[in-house]
């Protein structure tokens, strides 16, 4: 035992005095851990202040044999000497200094203060108080503190000669953990007489520690838990994550995903209190104005995108959950459903440059990637793989200039478009060809469909742009026999028939000038189509499949068929009983044919028993759309040719494929909407027009990482012949609790995916199992949330809970189950079951919600801004919402109930008549199916009119304008027929096919009440 006291300090490092580290050397635990932090030097009269440090062992064995004691005694002497070279091989970090072993034979580590639940220590007298009685001495604690707290202050021996330099205030720094030690490593223990050379601090360091402060003299205040959790839940500076592009210092994903599942965990108590705070008990009637919010953007860490981009238009994408569970089974336990809404062709987009790819998983640059080593690599955000940043990415080779990245539309914007290369193409891009098959059948003649075909055929042709003088055009008319137009320039058309036409040996009659040129023969084409409903024989048959067969021959390069049908298909293969319930496979495979061939087939259906279900098969599979009209008569003529004319003329991506890209653990269960589904990650589009969505539901294989990331890329051929590449980049957050998971769902984007899912569903099983299926995942979710999120989570409530992003959702699915795709009446007819079911699978969110939950507005008591352009944006002003409830509606009043596709204005018996003439023009009101006419020209107090029409306006452009609703008027005494119309809008009372929104609630409780859904 060496009772000898420490050396003196080396000269130019005086008064560095620390503790030596403890269980080092022989006899020493391998599981000791060093950990060294700044002592508190603020109540130790004449310690030095130039960065002295403690150092203390944590040791399972050391804990068990000393407990823990107040400050030790004075006197007792604690030394350390610092190795100036560092240890870099042994665990030490750069930049810190290594701790040489010297151990002493009565050395002992400062205690730690007290836990929770003991008396704190005092604090030292302040100038001119009187110290407090000292506690009994007590054996020193081998325990360091923990995080947040300090060391207490020290009592050092002075030796004989030494001075100490008077002590420096300083600031508050949290410690720092040293690497522990690994088992049967040796720290270098000093040799007797070994001097260690001065060490020199800059002034940085002694800026750092803060001994310019003048107001730090005072003792360093203890920290609470309570207190500890807030410092580290806070947010950190601005100024901490301003990383300025250009710089080295980047971050890689993952590299701090403990220290933020740690910093989560602590505040895991204030999570459930805010989840708390947005419980709802749902009762009465809803506010329907919380479907006109936008979504709330999802929670990024800060640093997620490497530029401040902004977050993915809703309208291109959105996903069900705006906090996505980080494992399978948390997902399991809500009951949620896991999927992204994908719109490609929405809105507009930037252009970007040349296209910069993974090497791994094919991902495109986008704004979440991050770039490392000095910005001479990225990495990818999907799968994590360093890629080699390209030269043209900083110079561009043509200009021979300087580039700047950051302003590179990739990292910009989450929505941009590159211009394909010729690595994108088999060929040369497709000119648009269309090709009209028209019904001139005798049906077809008397009911209106060959007229209205027609007609809105050369309005198509009008409003069809042509820049390039590429697009063609053919025309095919069909009863009993195919009756094709061969068309030249400068001349007469000639009609040819061909009867006897079996679909499987369809031939044309000619080589060419079957599908010419628009701009050529534009005059031709529109005569050929002004005779047409008069060019068949009147006979009875259809011969479809021959004529679509004979359309695809004469589409080589692909396009689109346009087909208007009013009798049931005839022939052989083709033929489709109205009476059979069986599907015919024939139009089924046709589509698979016309899918590879990049040729889509938009449907309209002009009456009913048309056999629907098997003919729209050729537009479920190639993405076109499908319109059906009862009748063309009076005013249904012109609503007719209106949405015909703007589904021909209407900008469409042709030859498309859409593919959808996620983050590691994530995978695309299932699709739903209209495509032909090539493999399991890459959908088939022959036409992609701007108002198709589809659906993919999501599955988690494993573990999430904080941020995950959805990615579509979709590669179509424009108008202008250009082939292009549509990629948009979606991120959301992921986290372990499931008060945050219900917090952030977006409910009208499970609303959309549980009807896409009930819809897809109908079409191969019963209508009752699909509505089932609907409203048990309805009930599921609001149970897991009682058993999750509540404090009544076995027991019986009286009213049923829902968090504030769920509020909407029973409305929501009550409307889904009112719709004709899923309503069960005796009145419903199949053929108008198919066309609905289409719709659903195709619609967007935001045009399927105002079909599922309309807008009704009163006209009677319009604001004064209402209908009328807003002086900042110029958009039409839209009146507020009302329930959709009979209780809404009075006798002295007028509404308006706007369907996207139906519009309803209903008349009480005391309206005002002068209200009602400004309206309509006349004070006379008669059930039945109108125009609303336009008055603005008119002589006369037509103010109503003329903001009634802007109303609708803004609605048609906000539906993309594939809609032109007609208005049925409905007196509060009208044809009971109307008023059945009514009541299937009005969702919130009760239905034969549903029940009211209050009885809704009532049963849902219930039934998660007793646990039997």
């Amino acid at each position: 035992m060496n009772n000898r006291p420490p050396p003196p300090p080396p000269p130019g490092s005086q008064g560095r005095t620390s503790t030596p580290p403890v269980g080092f050397g022989p006899g020493s635990s391998p599981l000791a851990q060093v950990q060294a932090r700044p002592l508190s030097r603020a109540s130790t009269p004449g310690a030095n202040s130039a960065g002295t440090a403690s150092a203390r062992v944590t040791s399972p064995l050391a804990r068990s044999a000393v407990s823990p004691g107040p400050y030790p005694p004075a006197g007792i002497h604690q030394t350390a000497q610092y190795s100036p070279r560092p240890m870099a091989s042994q665990g030490v970090l750069p930049g810190q200094q290594h701790i040489a072993q010297s151990p002493q034979p009565r050395q002992q580590l400062p205690p730690q203060p007290p836990v929770v639940g003991q008396q704190f220590p005092p604090r030292p007298p302040q100038p001119g108080q009187q110290a407090p009685p000292q506690p009994p001495q007590m054996q020193a604690s081998p325990y360091p503190p923990q995080p947040g707290q300090q060391y207490p202050p020290q009592q050092l021996s002075q030796q004989p000669g030494q001075q100490y330099p008077p002590q420096q205030p300083v600031q508050q720094y949290p410690s720092q953990q040293y690497p522990a030690q690994q088992p049967g490593q040796q720290y270098p223990s000093q040799q007797p007489g070994q001097q260690y050379p001065p060490q020199e601090f800059s002034p940085q360091a002694q800026e750092q520690y803060g001994q310019g402060d003048q107001h730090a003299h005072h003792a360093r205040r203890r920290l609470y838990p309570q207190q500890m959790a807030a410092a580290y839940s806070a947010p950190p500076p601005a100024e901490a994550h301003s990383v300025q592009p250009g710089q080295g210092g980047y971050i890689v994903p993952g590299a701090t995903d403990g220290l933020t599942q740690q910093m989560n965990n602590m505040n895991l108590g204030q999570e459930k209190f805010m989840q708390a705070e947005q419980t709802e008990v749902l009762s009465g009637r809803p506010d329907l104005t919380d479907l006109d919010t936008p979504v709330p953007e999802a929670r990024l860490p800060p640093g997620t995108a490497c530029v401040g981009a902004n977050a993915c238009d809703e309208r291109v994408q959105r996903v069900t959950l705006g906090a996505i569970p980080r494992t399978d089974r948390l997902l399991r336990k809500t009951r949620l459903p896991l999927g992204i809404m994908i719109t490609p062709m929405a809105t507009g987009a930037p252009e970007a440059r040349d296209i910069v790819r993974c090497r791994r998983c094919r991902s495109y640059l986008n704004p979440y990637v991050t770039f490392v080593d000095g910005g001479r690599r990225w990495v990818c955000n999907l799968c994590g793989l360093r890629n080699d940043v390209p030269l043209s990415m900083d110079y561009d080779k043509e200009t021979q200039m300087q580039l700047d990245r950051w302003q590179r539309a990739d990292l910009r914007s989450t929505v941009v478009e590159y211009v394909a290369p010729v690595e994108y193409m088999v060929r040369p891009p497709m000119a648009p060809s269309v090709v009209f098959v028209v019904d001139v059948s005798h049906a077809a003649v008397q009911s209106g469909a060959a007229a209205a075909a027609a007609k809105a055929a050369r309005d198509a042709l009008q409003q069809m742009g042509d820049a390039d003088g590429r697009a063609q055009v053919g025309v095919i008319a069909v009863d009993a026999s195919l009756h094709f137009f061969c068309i030249r320039a400068g001349a007469e058309s000639q009609q040819l028939v061909v009867g006897d036409c079996d679909e499987a040996e369809a031939w044309l009659p000619a080589p060419t000038d079957l599908l010419v040129n628009l701009r050529e023969c534009y005059t031709e084409i529109d005569a050929v189509l002004e005779r047409l409903p008069t060019s068949g024989r009147g006979g009875v048959g259809c011969v479809l499949g021959a004529a679509i067969r004979a359309a695809q021959k004469m589409l080589t390069t692909g396009g689109r068929i346009i087909t208007v049908v009013a009798s049931p298909p005839t022939g052989t293969a083709a033929r489709v009983d109205p009476a059979a319930t069986e599907l015919n496979s024939w139009y089924k495979t046709m589509a698979a044919d016309f899918a590879r061939a990049q040729i889509a087939v938009d449907t309209v259906f002009v009456g009913s028993h048309l056999g629907e279900a098997s003919v729209a098969c050729l537009a479920r599979y190639t993405g076109g759309s499908v319109l059906q009209y009862s009748e063309l008569t009076g005013p249904e003529t012109g609503r007719a040719v209106a949405e015909i004319a703007h589904m021909v003329s209407v900008p469409v991506s042709m030859e498309s494929v859409l593919r959808v890209r996620a983050s590691r653990g994530l995978r695309v269960s299932s699709y739903y909407g209209s495509f032909f589904l090539r493999s399991m990650d890459l959908l088939a589009l022959p036409a992609a027009p701007p108002a198709h969505s589809f659906a993919a539901e999501m599955a988690i294989d494993e573990p999430l990482p904080p941020v995950v990331f959805f990615q579509s890329a979709l590669l179509h051929t424009t108008a202008q012949g250009e082939r292009r590449i549509r990629v948009a980049t979606l991120a959301v957050p992921t986290t372990d609790s499931p008060h945050t998971v219900f917090a952030a769902i977006d409910s009208r984007a499970v609303a959309t995916l549980l009807a896409k899912k009930a819809a897809d569903r109908v079409l191969t099983a019963r209508v009752a199992d699909a509505r089932e299926a609907l409203m048990h995942k309805t009930l599921e979710i609001f149970g897991a949330f009682k058993t999750e999120c509540t404090k009544a989570a076995s027991g019986a409530a009286t009213q049923l809970q829902s968090p504030r992003s769920l509020r909407m959702l029973p409305l929501l699915t009550l409307a889904t189950l009112r719709h004709p795709a899923l309503r069960i009446s005796s009145t419903e007819r199949p053929g108008e079951r198919t066309v609905d079911i289409a719709h659903i699978l195709s619609l967007p969110p935001e045009l399927l919600l105002a079909t599922l939950v309309p807008r009704m507005f009163s006209l009677h008591d319009l604001p004064p801004e209402a209908g009328l352009p807003d002086p900042a944006t110029g958009q039409i002003v839209l009146p507020p919402r009302r329930g959709l409830s009979a209780e809404e509606l009075s006798p002295r009043g007028i509404f308006l109930i706007h369907g996207g596709s139906d519009v309803i204005l209903w008349v009480g018996r005391d309206a005002d008549r002068a209200l009602v003439h400004s309206l309509l023009g006349t004070a006379e009101v008669r059930s039945g199916i109108i125009a609303l006419p336009d008055l603005s020209q008119e002589n006369g107090n037509f103010e109503l009119n003329k903001r009634v029409n802007n109303i609708m306006r803004q609605i048609s452009a906000m539906c993309y304008q594939i809609w032109a609703p007609l208005v049925m008027v409905c007196p509060e005494d009208g044809a009971p027929h109307v008023r059945v119309r009514l009541g299937q809008r009005l969702v919130e009372d009760m239905d034969p096919s549903a029940p009211s929104y209050s009885q809704l609630l009532a049963q849902m409780r219930d039934k998660i009440n007793r646990g039997n859904f």
